[in-house]
């Protein structure tokens, strides 16, 4: 009994040897760094003084729309008509609808003729002139070209109780200068046709 208990003893010991040499062979694979960045849409307005000039409109923001495809954190580059690709280590830091909200609407209360905008849904019972309603169909790079894309359709809405649509119009800002890779520099000038989405979204509003 004693030499059976032995045997087993000296197999343990055995295969716990065998089992050390084969893990001293073996260098675990190291722990890569976590390269991915994550980026804001930024507003170019620092709420400067504004002097009060002309119509002095009320409006509501609708919650902003994204195309599907630009539901993805990831940032997007666009080659040719088709292709697509996602760059998963450079993000947007929140979902992109919130950002273009965020940006939409400073750019918005910035402008002299704007009294102030207020985030609306359709049971908000605000005060306002008209609302502001904006789908995004593009928020890109282009590589090949060097562009920052952005397109997106505005709408102008009344304020009754069944709304009626009083202005539309598609906007595509292409800004170019875009160092492919440089998606800080990406982000940046994304952000900078919301201006022009603003723009265009005073100008579609029916003369007072």
């Amino acid at each position: 009994m004693k030499h059976a208990k032995l045997s087993v003893s000296k197999i343990l010991i055995c295969v716990g040897a065998a089992a050390t040499v084969w893990l001293a062979g073996c260098s675990l694979p190291e722990a890569k760094p976590d390269l991915t960045r994550y980026y804001l849409l930024t507003s170019s307005t620092a709420n400067p003084p504004k002097e009060v000039t002309g119509a002095q409109w009320k409006l509501g923001l609708r919650p902003v729309e994204v195309a599907p495809f630009l539901k993805h954190r990831a940032m997007l580059l666009r080659r040719g008509s088709n292709e697509v690709r996602f760059v998963e280590d450079a993000r947007w830091a929140e979902p992109l609808e919130s950002g273009v909200a965020r940006v939409l609407r400073e750019s918005l209360e910035s402008r002299s003729d704007v009294a102030g905008v207020t985030n609306v849904t359709r049971s908000s019972e605000t005060a306002r002139d008209y609302d502001v309603l904006v789908r995004i169909q593009r928020c890109e790079g282009v590589p090949e070209r060097g562009l920052a894309r952005f397109e997106a359709v505005v709408e102008i809405y009344s304020t009754e109780i069944d709304p009626v649509r009083v202005g539309r119009e598609v906007v595509t800002a292409e800004t170019g200068g875009w160092d492919a890779g440089n998606y800080e520099d990406l982000a940046r000038k994304l952000s900078a046709a919301l201006d022009q989405v603003a723009e265009r979204a005073i100008a579609l509003l029916p003369a007072k």
